[in-house]
């Protein structure tokens, strides 16, 4: 493996590791400024994720200059291998030239014995082989200088392929002589011809030794090599695994601290309204207090002086005791005011604590709300309510301060000549619906409601932890439903949804019972 060059003296160009370890400076710079500017993720885990950024090329890195190395350690191998199998099959030509050489001896001398058509066919045979061992000679030595024992191998076989074209040339029937005349002696000696062979194998055995030994060595190399990147790779997978463990760890905390603190926030919210709406609650029920009160004073102190005084003007109208025409008119106008005032206590009692409601029930105060507003108002109301409504005193008074609230609403902005009021009982929730056919609201005009009426109005409803919604109504006008659960609910069963999120309050209304 090549070693990055040194970086020279004197401010020339870094290097690569320079340049690298630079970088990872820079980056750890940015991480911790980052760290400083968002005040809330910790500067050891944005640290831990830059270097898990660089990891990835410094990995790539690495990895390309291990296979680089290892690809080139494979190709000496091959390099060497080829080697080795040129030199062995060259050592082997090489040995069989000097069998083939003996045997070309060996056949002639047979022939020249014998003089038989088998032995010549025989010595035409090894010299065709030995014709043959020229061209793999040759190729085996020409990566390579031509040597002088090479030389004069290839003159041998030269020679012999020569003697075989002469013999090829001769006709089928010619005689002996002739044949004898073109068996010539080699020009390279028996002798000069196994010393070349001889040097020439044992030239290739040495240089076979040394290419195995090489070969053994390289081997060992990249055996080292490969264990070594192995290791390297093993150890770089586990940082990174133990660096991305680390952050999912950091993440995962952050994430339980921050639900921790949502889960916190969110009970403290519920807490806190909680107690507003008890508050709310606990002022609305002084204040029904104080005007209950109030009407037991007016009625009981208020009231008795009125009477009196009634009772008193009366007599004295009916004894006539010498009364000039002028006081008797006076008593008669004192009379008429003194019925008035009764008429007023009689309706300021009604307004702060309805007689109805606490005397004949939640029915029937609604229904001599609703002939109030018709006989005041000239509006038509179709009532759709309940023979009984059995509640309890404070769902009692909300109930009907929401259906004398809406129906305010609906005289003072609606112009309507139609209302629709209904209210059922089930499943121990009261369900009440109030439409007109008035102009209806829009979202303006809710936003400025929301700030009186329509805001009482939920308010009792939240006291209760029922459902309220407002909205146009489907056949023109403005329609209000309202769901009060009859008992009460439990903290941990309260709907917390936003009210956007939450179903509008629907009606499945007991049969009708229209107004006399």
């Amino acid at each position: 493996m090549s070693r990055p060059p040194a970086s020279p003296q004197g401010g020339a160009t870094p290097s690569r590791w320079q340049v690298l370890v630079a970088r990872l400076r820079a980056a750890r710079l940015e991480v911790e400024a980052a760290a400083a500017r968002s005040g809330q993720v910790p500067a050891s885990l944005l640290r831990r994720v830059a270097v898990l950024k660089l990891a990835v090329p410094i990995t790539l890195l690495l990895g390309g200059t291990m296979l680089w190395v290892t690809e080139q350690g494979y190709q000496r191998l091959e390099r060497m291998y080829s080697e080795l199998r040129t030199s062995r099959s060259l050592t082997h030509d090489l040995n069989s030239l000097s069998f083939l050489s003996a045997r070309s001896d060996a056949t002639q001398a047979e022939y020249l014995l014998l003089r038989s058509e088998a032995s010549l066919a025989q010595h035409r045979s090894v010299l065709q082989d030995i014709g043959a061992m020229r061209e793999r000679l040759a190729l085996n030595a020409a990566g390579g200088p031509v040597l002088p024992e090479m030389e004069e191998v290839l003159r041998y076989i030269d020679a012999e392929h020569a003697e075989l074209k002469r013999l090829e040339a001769l006709p089928p029937d010619a005689p002996p002589s002739r044949i004898d005349a073109q068996l010539k002696p080699n020009p390279i000696a028996d002798g000069a011809l196994r010393q070349a062979l001889g040097r020439m194998v044992l030239r290739e055995r040495e240089r076979l030794d040394v290419a195995e030994l090489a070969a053994a060595i390289e081997v060992r190399r990249q055996r080292w090599w490969s264990l070594l990147s192995i290791a390297f790779g093993m150890f770089l997978l586990i940082l990174l695994f133990q660096t991305y463990r680390v952050q999912l760890e950091d993440e995962q905390l952050m994430a339980h601290r921050l639900q921790e603190e949502r889960d916190r926030l969110e009970r403290a919210v519920r807490d806190r309204t909680r107690e507003l709406s008890e508050l709310a609650t606990h002022l609305q029920h002084m204040a029904e207090q104080e005007k209950a009160r109030l009407a037991r004073e007016l009625h009981d102190e208020l009231g008795a002086i009125l009477t009196a005084s009634k009772m008193d003007v009366g007599m004295l109208l009916r004894r006539q005791l010498e009364p000039k025409p002028a006081a008797i008119e006076s008593l008669k106008r004192l009379q008429e005011t003194l019925e008035r005032g009764v008429q007023l206590k009689r309706r300021v009692i009604e307004g702060l604590v309805p007689t109805t409601l606490r005397n004949l029930g939640l029915s029937a105060a609604l229904e001599a709300l609703a002939d109030e507003v018709e006989a005041t108002a000239g509006i038509r109301i179709e009532r759709r309510l309940p023979d009984e409504l059995v509640c309890d005193g404070d769902r009692s008074i909300a109930v009907y301060r929401i259906v004398q609230e809406a129906l305010t609403n609906v005289q003072k902005h609606a112009r309507a000549k139609r209302v629709e009021l209904e209210i059922a009982l089930k499943d121990e929730i009261l369900r009440m619906r109030l439409a007109d056919d008035g102009v209806g609201i829009s979202t303006a005009g809710m936003r400025k409601l929301k700030s009186h009426g329509l805001r009482g109005i939920k308010h009792r409803v939240d006291a209760f932890h029922g459902r309220f919604h407002i909205g146009p109504c489907p056949q023109g006008g403005t329609e209000l439903r309202v769901e009060i659960p009859m008992k009460d609910i439990p903290d941990e069963e309260i709907d917390t949804a936003p009210e956007a999120e939450r179903p509008p309050a629907t009606l499945t209304p007991e049969p009708p019972r229209e107004a006399a």
